[in-house]
């Protein structure tokens, strides 16, 4: 599976797009300014990569807060709406299209890297987190947000409960949802998925000289009331990294 094929499921962007203005118009803006803040010690004009920017939360939330920010991402489409994003909110974040497996980026260049819901579509995740080691200065952190977002689909057990979840969400809310689609040929290109996280995670960064601490279920602090009922199967966890 080619780079172009791995970005068709999320296709023009728009409709993870509107699931961030949603999320730029709510309290939970504010609520991931507190959830990133509480490891910047109040620092200001830090450099920040936010890697995977997709339609741009973090790196506009991050430039509303005084930080030098850029956005990477592979998909034009996301770039696109992360520049129309930043400009209707009036923050000045860069946006450059990079695959996140071979960085353009100099040794020891960013303060912050800060990632949500990429790591596990990624084809080579130790390779990816060597890079972010590598561009990071000392002391520096990774801020890694995620889920196991798709290990339903290697335990018949949890789907039975992921679906179970969609069925009270339909009757709850008036609205059918998916919590995620089968898709084994880019599961199987994507290791991470059927790997129990963040466990996998703080082995292989801690094994790359990095200390670890990690946060479970932080969704309760970022999360609608809905986020909560569809996506309860599988919690939002924090990773913070920080380079020796």
């Amino acid at each position: 599976m080619n780079r172009d094929e791995r970005q068709k499921p999320w296709g023009d962007g728009e409709d993870y797009n509107r699931y961030i203005v949603s999320e730029l118009a709510s309290f939970r803006k504010d609520a991931w300014k507190r959830q990133i803040g509480k490891h910047l010690n109040g620092r200001k004009g830090l450099k920040i990569l936010d890697a995977g920017t997709g339609p741009g939360f973090f790196a506009c939330i991050l430039s509303e807060e005084g930080q030098q920010v850029t956005g990477i991402d592979y998909s034009d489409g996301m770039i696109a709406c992360a520049k129309n994003n930043a400009e209707k909110l009036g923050v000045s974040a860069d946006f450059k299209k990079m695959d996140l497996n071979h960085l353009e980026f100099a040794d020891e260049e960013f303060d912050v890297i800060v990632t949500r819901n990429v790591t596990w579509t990624l084809e080579y995740p130790k390779q990816v987190y060597n890079e972010w080691k590598r561009i990071l200065k000392k002391n520096g952190k990774l801020l890694i947000y995620d889920a196991n977002w798709h290990l339903h689909f290697f335990d018949e057990e949890k789907l039975r409960r992921v679906r179970e979840r969609e069925e009270r969400y339909l009757h709850k809310y008036g609205q059918k949802e998916v919590v995620a689609i089968e898709n084994m040929e880019f599961f199987a290109a994507s290791p991470l998925t059927s790997t129990l996280r963040p466990v996998w995670d703080k082995q292989t960064l801690e094994n790359i000289g990095m200390s670890v601490q990690i946060k479970d279920n932080i969704g309760e602090n970022v999360y609608e009331e809905w986020e909560k009922d569809l996506y309860g199967e599988s919690p939002l966890f924090e990773i913070c990294a920080t380079k020796c």
